[in-house]
């Protein structure tokens, strides 16, 4: 019967979308003002299976990261680290060397952190390829082969430009770099909110084991263009999910070892992205 279903579900698939389609590559076809917003975007076959990929951005941090690669080390646990590519310097070689040294994959998350939609197309290309082929060039260095390619938009934002969509940008750039629609798109479903000021260790890995259990959640709102706590109660967790977390602020060196130790004493699985079906690699493309 279970063989019959698997079977029924692969043809039904096959009906309505190509293979890469199933993935969180960009699709082959025109985006348009109607794609916006992170809900296609999540990783679903997590939801509901006690199943959790780590993500952190904005590093890396010559102290911080380090200390977090620590934490990671402690628990047997691979992650994904989206760097901002002028970041990349002598002194935060080594950093990144052992990201790859200890199995985490190093993606893009842009040169500076700039957002997507105050950028003319070109800019915008010209940022995304540059901290690509930076990245590269650390991978190179560090003897490793960068054939895993995501990329996380700053802010989340994409999609806000009149005359151009970042996503068919973003294929572009692809097609530059390596002749194939490459990069994955790599959105999040759990915001620790690690980056609203006042968070600590114990309320980070709160909000992460909230989404497993459900209960208190400590959010965030915009009072006056300032972001304060905003505590309230979960009601629908997922129960699975890809965690965005920030590798600069000192808070997540406690809340990832606090999570992680959760983690462990209740069973939980803590893959590395490629291995969710979301963002699996499907395709054969380095640079």
């Amino acid at each position: 019967m279970k063989i019959l279903f698997f079977v029924i579900s692969v043809l039904s698939l096959s009906a309505f979308a190509s293979i890469d389609e199933l993935f969180q590559y960009p699709e082959d076809r025109n985006y348009t003002s109607q794609d916006r917003g992170m809900m296609p975007y999540r990783a679903l076959s997590l939801y509901k299976t006690g199943t959790y990929t780590l993500t952190f951005d904005d590093g890396p941090h010559p102290i911080r990261t380090p200390k977090i690669l620590d934490v990671l080390k402690k628990h047997e646990t691979k992650a994904i680290f989206f760097v901002l590519s002028s970041k990349l310097n002598d002194s935060t070689f080594p950093i990144v060397k052992r990201m790859l040294d200890e199995g985490h994959i190093v993606a893009s998350h842009g040169v500076k952190h700039d957002r997507s939609g105050a950028m003319t197309e070109k800019a915008w290309k010209d940022d995304v390829k540059q901290s690509f082929l930076e990245i590269a060039e650390f991978y190179k260095r560090a003897g490793h082969i960068f054939d895993k390619h995501y990329y996380r938009f700053p802010y989340g934002d994409y999609g806000t430009r009149a005359e151009y969509h970042h996503i068919n940008a973003l294929k572009d750039v692809s097609q530059e770099l390596m002749g194939e629609n490459c990069i994955h798109m790599a959105f999040w479903d759990i915001d620790t909110a690690d980056w609203v000021a006042g968070m600590t260790p114990a309320e980070v890995s709160g909000n992460m084991i909230a989404h497993h259990t459900g209960g208190r959640y400590v959010g965030f709102k915009n009072v006056n263009g300032k972001f304060i706590k905003n505590p309230y109660t979960l009601k629908n967790p997922p129960i699975g999910g890809v965690i965005l977390q920030h590798d600069i602020h000192e808070v997540n060196i406690k809340a990832t070892d606090l999570f992680l130790t959760y983690a462990k004493e209740n069973y939980l699985s803590i893959p590395r992205i490629d291995e969710i079906e979301e963002f699996r690699i499907t395709k054969n493309c380095t640079l």
